[in-house]
């Protein structure tokens, strides 16, 4: 079911792209003779992270295929927008390119939910392999009701908990005030598991941990952690595994409409491909960040995950058949991940 877009100023999400969206810039030729494009993409991580990377690696690929008549400018963190105003920017028009978290589209659309199921993969091969499946297929084409072009999934990782002190069993997270994002289903995960959910934004985390607003943040992944230093403030890193986060690359769906068949054959070419490249920069990313962390002095803490999982079994009870989520569609996900 399509969700009403939230009012949002887009001055500078305009000043720096009105230009450059919408097709073909007028008067420019590419070395083929024909139509050149300049388009943006935003993205609200850190630059150097696996989602600008890959970002650069779609550019290189595009402007490759093309024969340089397309050329991508890719604004990382949060330069051109928050996730959710990117998402917003996608939507509008105003920016031809975001990439996000599908948790961060539940204000969009509900066609995405089914990803913000806790304990819906084992583990991140079996996510892997369900996101790279035909089941993913419809959950990506579905995001045109919301006039947004999905290309390809990506990856945000598998969810992780940073805390102030040690978690090593369901019971320490009982009354913890943990960070978890503007999402209903991830909140009530969170009070299942006996934890007290604080919606926070991105960049408020640091500053509520240091004074004590919150006790943990969640809704993340490790290396997301590892990027914006929160080690220092919540050094115990523990590996619930609570939730897989794809990251769909999203696109225009007024520019994807508005292209000539043989460019929109590249556009995809190129986000199909890159996908594989930000799966192996993710994994860079995470064997790095967990190195780093561990430098720093966190400790990193496996949990029995079986526990956690019975204790969000009420989630399931609650969301499935209702919020956009149907019980085949969950079935079609977890079979496709045991293949």
């Amino acid at each position: 079911m399509k969700k009403q877009v939230t009012a949002l100023g887009l001055s500078l999400i305009l000043g720096v792209s009105l230009t450059a969206c919408g097709g073909a810039s007028a008067g420019d030729a590419s070395a083929g003779g024909g139509p050149s494009y300049q388009w943006t993409a935003a993205n609200a991580q850190p630059a150097g992270g696996s989602w600008d990377d890959a970002l650069i690696e779609f550019s290189r690929l595009l402007s490759e295929k093309s024969d340089g008549a397309i050329q991508l400018t890719v604004y990382s963190g949060a330069q051109l927008a928050s996730e959710k105003e990117s998402i917003e920017g996608v939507q509008m028009g105003t920016i031809d390119f975001a990439i996000c978290s599908t948790a961060s589209l539940s204000s969009f659309t509900d066609s995405n939910n089914v990803w913000d199921l806790p304990y819906l993969f084992q583990d991140l091969e079996s996510a892997r392999t369900a996101l790279l499946s035909d089941a993913s297929e419809p959950l990506l084409a579905a995001l045109s009701e919301a006039g947004i072009k999905g290309l390809s999934y990506w990856e945000n990782g598998i969810y992780a908990i940073g805390s102030t002190k040690p978690i090593r069993s369901l019971d320490d997270m009982k009354n913890l005030r943990i960070r978890a994002i503007d999402s209903a289903l991830q909140a009530d995960t969170y009070t299942a598991m006996g934890a007290n959910a604080v919606v926070l934004a991105w960049g408020d985390i640091y500053t509520a941990i240091q004074q004590g607003v919150i006790d943990a943040i969640s809704s993340t992944t490790v290396v997301n952690m590892h990027n914006s230093n929160f080690e220092e403030v919540a050094p115990y890193i523990t590996l619930t595994d609570h939730a897989y986060s794809p990251a769909p690359l999203l696109m225009s769906q007024t520019l994807w409409d508005s292209l000539p068949e043989n460019i929109r054959q590249i556009v995809q070419q190129a986000a199909t491909e890159a996908q594989q490249y930000e799966f192996r920069a993710m994994d860079d990313s995470f064997t790095t960040a967990k190195e780093k962390m561990t430098e720093a002095g966190a400790e990193f803490i496996d949990v029995d995950t079986a526990a956690f999982a019975a204790a969000v079994q009420p989630i399931y009870d609650r969301y499935v058949g209702t919020s956009g989520i149907d019980a085949a569609t969950v079935e079609t996900l977890r079979n496709a991940g045991n293949q």
